[in-house]
């Protein structure tokens, strides 16, 4: 009877726990793909399409986020296609390798190595960097994006767009 209990609270325990947060991959977040045609993601996530008043955003290139109370992601969708995922905040959202913003850049280093690609950060003087990897030269990668203190600020996960400096301009 004491083992039924006991495995009953467990079970419940279990089913209530809350769901691993899925890590950022050159591939996506989750069930949000890189690739995947906006409509579908916006449709899928409710993410916020920005009006066309705000001197930016167009169908050829634009930002979208999450409503409120979501994941801390913006989504860039390029002529109708999911090409890039970014995160600016700290948060439990990482990469698949574990790294996320707040991290350290000699961490980020150290575990890819050579396949790092280290540039100046385009706003920001020495030591500030970009960290690029690419896992499909050039198609498919992950970008970070750290300050002079050696701090990841942003992460940027999918295709060619991650190397974008100011979103889609």
């Amino acid at each position: 009877m004491t083992h039924l209990l006991l495995s009953a609270l467990i079970a419940g325990l279990v089913a209530g726990a809350p769901a691993a947060v899925p890590p950022l991959t050159p591939d996506g977040w989750g069930e949000l793909r890189i690739g995947m045609a906006e409509a579908e993601a916006v449709r899928k996530f409710r993410l916020i399409v920005p009006g066309d008043d705000d001197g930016v955003s167009s169908e050829a290139c634009r930002e979208l986020a999450f409503p409120e109370g979501g994941p801390r992601l913006v989504a860039m969708a390029e002529n109708g296609r999911i090409t890039r995922i970014s995160t600016f905040e700290d948060g439990p959202l990482r990469t698949d390798r574990g790294f996320g913003v707040g991290s350290r850049e000699g961490d980020i280093r150290k575990a890819y190595g050579r396949t790092l690609r280290v540039e100046t950060h385009k706003y920001d003087e020495e030591p500030a960097h970009y960290l690029t990897a690419w896992t499909v030269a050039g198609r498919r990668g992950v970008r970070f994006e750290t300050d002079r203190k050696g701090v990841v600020h942003t992460v940027h996960v999918g295709g060619p767009s991650i190397e974008y400096v100011e979103g889609c301009l």
